[in-house]
C-alpha cells in the first residue's frame, strides 16, 4: 500500500528568498489515488466521469487542480444526496408549522371551518331578511311585487358574485361536494 503523506515528496522544496509560485505538481493516477485516499479505479471513474481530468500531453494529472474538483464535486454529491434534500424538506416543514403556531397565537390566523360558518350564517341573515322585507314595507301588491323583483335580482348577483369567486379558487360546484 502507499503512503498517503505523499504530497511533501511529490512537491518540490522552495529555495529561501525566492517566490513560492510553483508550476503544477503533475501525479500519475497511482499518486492521485494515493493522495486522495481512494483506490486507482476510482480515479478511472472520476476522469470519465469528467470530474477531474488527464493532461493530454503526458497522461498525467495536476494535483490541486484535480484536488479542488474533487472536492467541489463531493460538496455537489452531498447536497443532492436524497437524505440531504429530506433533512430539508423536513426542516422547511416544521418551520412552517411553527409559523403557523405563531399566527394563531397572535390571532392573526383564524380556522377556515370557523370563517365558513360565520360567513353561512351572516349570508342566512341577509337573505332571510331581504325576502321578508316587501312584507314589512307595504301592503299593496304591486309594491310588494316589485320589492320582492329586487330582493331576487341582488341575490342572483351574489350568487353569480360567489359562483366567479369559487370557479376562480377552482371549487368544485356544490353539485359535485357530497
Amino acid at each position: 500500500m502507499t503512503d498517503v503523506t505523499m504530497t511533501t515528496l511529490d512537491r518540490p522544496k522552495a529555495k529561501r528568498g525566492k517566490s513560492a509560485a510553483h508550476g503544477p505538481v503533475l501525479v500519475s493516477g497511482n499518486k492521485l489515488a494515493a493522495h486522495f485516499g481512494v483506490v486507482r479505479q476510482r480515479i478511472d471513474q472520476l476522469t470519465a466521469e469528467g470530474v477531474i481530468e488527464r493532461r493530454a500531453s503526458d497522461g498525467l494529472f495536476d494535483q490541486d487542480q484535480s484536488r479542488l474538483k474533487y472536492m467541489t464535486h463531493l460538496r455537489a454529491e452531498h447536497r443532492r444526496s436524497p437524505r440531504a434534500e429530506a433533512d430539508a424538506k423536513h426542516a422547511e416543514a416544521k418551520t412552517e408549522l411553527l409559523q403557523i403556531r405563531i399566527e394563531e397565537k397572535k390571532r392573526t390566523l383564524v380556522r377556515r371551518d370557523a370563517v365558513d360558518e360565520l360567513t353561512d350564517a351572516m349570508c342566512g341573515i341577509v337573505l332571510t331578511r331581504l325576502s321578508g322585507m316587501s312584507a314589512r314595507c307595504s301592503r299593496d301588491m304591486q309594491v310588494r311585487r316589485n320589492i320582492d323583483a329586487v330582493v331576487m335580482q341582488i341575490r342572483r348577483e351574489i350568487a353569480e358574485a360567489c359562483s366567479k369567486a369559487a370557479d376562480a379558487a377552482n371549487e368544485p360546484p356544490l353539485d359535485e361536494q357530497n
